[in-house]
């Protein structure tokens, strides 16, 4: 099907990394903090302390994954409200517009249409979005503005020094420009910390938000799956005079491993010399829109 052509596109196309539970002892225990100390203002974003970054083991975990990859697009999920939020999070930049702010705009209203609402007795509509200064709040220490800006806008990062743990090194929070450019959204999956289950959806259409079986789950579902597709654009031929090609990419086959077709290299057809008109089937990913092809 259309869909599956589509995974796995992405699948042999992308890498994916997912932390499941970043603070995994908050989780155990039921509560937003681990030690006490609350890991989403555990970032050396906007800070004045340097005793107050980097004292969660969820904070290192999350600055050493980033320091080892440039990643481009990153959901991070949380509760409380209904929400798509990106730069700025920070009180430094109230009322300002990140560089990046119509890109940011259009990706975020993106998810949001895809990801859809729902009617019914657990209804929701689609999230909202915006700033995250204008539709949540600011904080310091945030995680969204530190993996955004965090390389390039040094005068905002600090150097860790905290006592948790038998302290952290500051230098693993000097960051050069390998990393930390991020467009790093906020989701605020549901107005209820523990939504009722009935609210959660179903396998049903899983692809389509505008279906009986959207919910929490399944509409974050298509909103992670089209951040993973809005990563690279790209174009591909499906076909020559109404022939279906092969698939460019194989999932779990390296791109020099694949067949002569594969999308590293040209693609040949024959046809008849005769042959007045040929018609080309192509399609576009990665993108909202198509300027020209």
């Amino acid at each position: 099907s259309v869909h599956r052509r589509w995974l796995a596109r992405l699948v042999a196309t992308r890498r994916v990394v997912i932390v499941p539970t970043a603070n995994a002892l908050g989780y155990h225990q039921d509560r937003r903090e681990e030690d006490g100390v609350d890991p989403n203002r555990d970032f050396p974003y906007d800070l004045k302390d340097d005793r107050l970054c980097m004292q969660t083991i969820a904070g290192r975990t999350i600055n050493e994954l980033f320091r080892r990859h440039i990643f481009q697009l990153s959901l991070t999920f949380h509760a409380g409200m209904e929400t798509v939020a990106y730069e700025w999070g920070a009180p430094t930049y109230l009322h300002k517009t990140s560089p990046d702010d119509v890109a940011q705009a259009e990706i975020a209203d993106g998810y949001s249409r895809y990801g859809g609402g729902w009617n019914g007795k657990f209804k929701s509509p689609q999230y909202q979005t915006g700033t995250m200064n204008d539709v949540v709040y600011y904080v310091r220490g945030g995680m969204e503005d530190w993996a955004y800006a965090g390389s390039w806008d040094p005068d905002r990062v600090i150097k860790c020094n905290p006592k948790q743990h038998g302290g952290y090194d500051g230098e693993r929070n000097v960051y050069d420009e390998t990393t930390l450019r991020v467009f790093n959204m906020l989701v605020e999956a549901s107005d209820h910390k523990t939504p009722r289950a009935g609210s959660l959806g179903t396998t049903e259409d899983l692809f389509n938000g505008d279906t009986d079986g959207n919910g929490h789950i399944s509409r974050n579902i298509r909103l992670s799956l089209l951040a993973i597709d809005l990563v690279q654009p790209y174009a591909f031929l499906l076909g020559v005079n109404g022939v279906a090609l092969a698939d460019d990419v194989v999932p779990g086959v390296p791109p020099t491993q694949q067949e002569r077709r594969a999308c590293a290299q040209d693609k040949a057809v024959t046809f008849p010399a005769d042959k007045g008109e040929i018609s080309v089937a192509w399609t576009a990913g990665g993108g909202f829109s198509v300027d020209e092809t």
